[in-house]
């Protein structure tokens, strides 16, 4: 269950910062077999650090630091953390808990964000994402087995805005990434100011437009189980497709060592004693 669980505080993190959709972890298994402690993840070149994430023994996540983007020299040098994640555990090692911390550089504000995870007879069924103080979740996944799927929710009053789901190799890559959003339609209106004609823009949130996305994963794995390559096709905003193809590179040691076919992402870490 640790295994599922550890996947699920993955997804969520990175379902709210990437637009491609990746498989950038390894089963928290793995992890632990090899002593991991701390996961150096780096965008775009081997300089450029996106995120620490700190795990514990058990191989669980229990602290990411993300950091701010950087675009040249003066830039990756200067990099500050833009959110920080705290995770909490059970006593039975499952995840009950994940709090984002955001920073908010111009104006000096700090804003907090939580998600709590429902469990039945052991099995996480549900998570409950929150924004600041609101009193109501913001989103909600609900989550089924055999097979392995999670379908995100976000509703405006009675109204579902957002809805999507994602389907599961082997009970942790995702092969299949599909549904839809509700997006109010932005629209125009003139109006008249001391004889000068204005023409201003609004968004229309009772009048909403739909747009489809679904993304299809080919993943090959090799002998050893790792996945190797994902073939990849997205379809968004009803009719635009994008194809691409990401490869997965392993150290000697079994740990993920880069992804590159998109964003290029490269892995380094450090481990406990």
């Amino acid at each position: 269950m640790s295994r599922i669980a550890i996947f699920i505080l993955v997804f969520l993190k990175s379902m709210l910062s990437y637009g491609q959709v990746e498989n950038r972890w390894l089963p928290d298994s793995v992890y632990k077999d090899k002593k991991v402690k701390k996961v150096y993840v780096y965008e775009n070149s081997p300089k450029d650090l996106l995120e620490i994430a700190r795990l514990d023994r058990n191989g669980r996540v229990t602290r990411i630091e993300k950091y701010s983007a950087s675009y040249n020299k003066r830039t990756r040098t200067s990099k500050v953390i833009n959110i920080v994640t705290i995770c909490i555990y059970d006593s039975l090692g499952k995840i009950n808990q994940k709090i984002d911390t955001i920073f908010y550089r111009h104006n000096k504000s700090v804003n907090t964000e939580k998600t709590y995870f429902v469990y039945e007879n052991g099995l996480l069924i549900s998570s409950k994402y929150f924004k600041g103080d609101f009193k109501n979740p913001s989103s909600e996944t609900f989550f089924s087995y055999r097979p392995f799927t999670s379908t995100t929710v976000n509703k405006k009053d009675t109204l579902i805005t957002y809805r999507k789901t994602k389907e599961y190799d082997r009970d942790f890559y995702v092969k299949r990434f599909y549904g839809y959003v509700l997006e109010a339609k932005l629209k125009r209106y003139q109006s008249t100011v001391n004889g000068v004609i204005e023409t201003m823009q609004y968004s229309d949130e009772n009048d909403r437009q739909r747009f489809d996305d679904d993304k299809v994963l080919k993943n090959t794995f090799n002998e050893r189980g790792q996945l190797v390559k994902s073939e990849i096709k997205s379809m968004f905003m009803n009719d635009r497709i994008n194809e691409y193809i990401l490869n997965y590179s392993y150290y000697e040691n079994g740990l993920l060592k880069s992804i590159r076919g998109y964003v290029p992402l490269y892995y380094k870490y450090e481990y406990f004693d």
